[in-house]
């Protein structure tokens, strides 16, 4: 053993070749790969937009607190009654001048009156004419007792375009007479200045939005007075007051042209006024040429580990390939039943000594195969054997079935022509015998004298009449004569109106071929067939209403019998039949099938009883 037993080194053993070649080959670039994407990529795309959204904020930040100071500039600025013209009130033009001259955004400055005409201006170059009105919504607020107000885009009969921030003018009663207005050119320096807050990179834009979506001041003048991209979202964060930072792709358009495509956008609304905000785009390429440049360096890894992967997986298979080809083809040649070949020897590691097992279990096979085959020869016998037996033994049942069928058949006609005599005696007999004691009974009561009692005699007679009642019943129970002259539907018709109204059951009854005569051993079994399930209802059932169906065509007769009762568990009757339980309709069953049909009984505590009888004909009835 100590010559030809396996060695268990690590470095020969297939389990550790295996460990090793695939930890290898998948571990060691899915970690390198996930470690890299995972803390350079996302990181430093997060770091991207967070920095483009702090500068969006920056920007918004100064440009409302220059708004601040312009309006403070403005604020100030009050009123003088008119001299010679009473009612009318005057900016003086050096106030306008020195606003003009101390701000930082303003193309000029404008005093309008109450009616919103421009009555004063400095400089007068550029602006609206005097008496010109402003016609811009936010003017008419101011002038309806509000303070400060800015502008959305005017423009004016020449096609220059301005913003305005808008003051109030109270005069020493605290009434608004007029407004100052600080006049903003879009076009100017002063804006755009706003907006060069921080050094851009190339192709980088900041755009100011208004609340329409407009674009009113930009880097890029050709942006100027254009709908900005995500027009329409843009306004809903200036009027929500939300900043909002991500990348935009080529699914958003402007007008019918493609606006830029894959661009970050950084967008911030003003601080203290909810009137503009500031759009900040940059290509995605150029903000994010940093993270493309490391994902090509992680594809750089990935690819030169693949190939690494490649080389281990060929090494792995050149050293597992042909001992594993040789055991493969050993396996078929056992698997399609060639015992005969041994497995050759296939080395000391795991594949070898999977060989020799398999060779183990070579032995074993062909061992147990004659042992099989021995076995199943007697199998075989004892199978013929047990067969004949079977045969044998399923005839003689057949047989007995077959006779107690045939002494069923028997029982049944003989019970039927036994109940006919009787019958037949009593309508003829004991009927007879009874109506003359009846008759017998009247006349003597009729004979006797008016003074002598005739109590007992009427009790008598009484009893008598009830007496032939209960015979012309049992008669008919018997043998009902109504099934001889009317047929099956209306016998059952007769015999459930007799049993079930009389009783205060509702009785409906639906037939279908009622003048159609059947063969009279039909006729008699399902006639006794739905006697019983009516006698079943009587006893048993408490109903209120019975449905009684029939139809009758060229294959079949079908009888279906349906009341409200309280129902029962079939289950229960069937299995309690030992002790008395369920014999009537053990026979109503043997009736029907000794008539090759069938009855199927369906019920259930609480929700009625639905019998149903159905039995084939040999051909057309008629």
């Amino acid at each position: 053993m100590g010559a030809s037993s396996p060695k268990r080194g690590t470095a020969r053993s297939l389990r550790g070749r295996l460990i090793l070649l695939t930890l290898a080959g998948t571990l060691i670039p899915i970690a390198i790969l996930g470690w890299q994407s995972l803390s350079s990529v996302q990181t430093l795309q997060s770091r991207i937009l967070a920095e483009r959204q702090h500068l969006a904020e920056s920007i918004a930040t100064h440009l409302d607190t220059v708004l601040n100071s312009q309006f403070q500039l403005l604020a100030p600025v009050t009123p003088q009654l008119a001299a010679g013209a009473p009612g009318k009130y005057e900016v003086p033009p050096e106030v306008l001048r020195e606003d003009y001259v101390h701000s930082q955004l303003f193309s000029g400055v404008l005093v309008l009156d109450a009616a919103g005409k421009v009555v004063e201006s400095e400089p007068a170059g550029g602006l609206p004419s005097l008496g010109d009105s402003l016609d811009v919504p936010e003017i008419r607020a101011v002038l309806r007792g509000g303070t400060l107000a800015i502008s959305s885009l005017w423009t004016g009969p020449e096609g220059q375009r301005r913003l305005f921030l808008f003051v109030g003018l109270r005069d020493g009663q605290g009434k608004v007479v007029g407004a100052v207005a600080g006049a903003i050119d879009p076009q100017g320096r002063r804006l755009r200045h706003l907006l060069d807050l921080a050094p851009l990179d190339p192709g980088e834009t900041a755009d100011l939005v208004d609340r329409q979506g407009v674009v009113i001041a930009s880097t890029v003048p050709d942006r100027l007075y254009s709908e900005a991209d995500h027009q329409h979202f843009l306004a809903g964060l200036i009027a929500a007051q939300k900043p909002a930072v991500g990348t935009c792709h080529s699914c958003h358009q402007d007008g019918s042209a493609p606006t830029r495509v894959n661009d970050v956008m950084a967008f911030a609304p003003l601080p203290s006024r909810p009137s503009w905000g500031v759009d900040i785009r940059q290509p995605a390429k150029q903000a994010f040429g940093q993270a493309q440049a490391l994902r090509w360096k992680i594809l750089g890894w990935a690819a030169g580990l693949a190939v690494l992967a490649v080389l281990f997986a060929c090494g792995m298979a050149t050293s597992l390939a042909g001992p594993i080809a040789q055991l493969e083809k050993t396996a078929g040649g056992i698997a399609a039943g060639q015992l005969e070949t041994p497995v050759p020897p296939l080395g000391s590691d795991e594949v070898g000594r999977l060989g020799a097992a398999f060779e183990r279990m070579r032995v074993a096979l062909r061992e147990s195969q004659d042992d099989v085959v021995r076995g199943r020869e007697l199998l075989e016998a004892r199978v013929v054997e047990r067969t004949a037996e079977t045969r044998r033994l399923y005839q003689e049942v057949q047989q007995r079935d077959r006779l107690r069928a045939r002494l069923l058949e028997k029982l049944i006609g003989a019970q039927e022509e036994e109940r006919r005599r009787i019958a037949r005696e009593l309508h003829d007999q004991t009927s007879q015998e009874l109506g003359a004691l009846v008759l017998a009974l009247d006349t003597a009561i009729a004979r006797l004298p008016e003074d002598v009692p005739t109590t007992h005699l009427q009790e008598a007679k009484g009893l008598a009449v009830r007496i032939l009642d209960g015979v012309h019943r049992l008669s008919f129970d018997l043998r009902p004569s109504a099934l001889d002259d009317l047929g099956l539907f209306r016998a059952i018709a007769w015999y459930a109106d007799r049993d079930l109204k009389r009783r205060g059951v509702s009785v409906r009854c639906e037939f279908e071929g009622e003048d159609v005569r059947l063969p009279a051993d039909v006729e008699t079994a399902l006639f006794r067939a739905v006697q019983e399930a009516i006698s079943n209802i009587v006893r048993h059932a408490r109903a209120e209403s019975v449905l009684i169906q029939g139809a009758i065509d060229a294959r079949a007769v079908a009888i279906e019998i349906e009341d409200d009762g309280c129902g029962f568990e079939p289950e229960s009757i069937s299995t309690s039949a030992t002790s008395g339980r369920g014999l009537g309709l053990a026979g109503l069953r043997e009736r029907v099938e000794l008539l090759g049909g069938t009855a199927r009984i369906e019920s259930s505590p609480g929700h009625g009883t639905r019998v149903l009888f159905t039995v084939p004909l040999g051909g057309d009835r008629g």
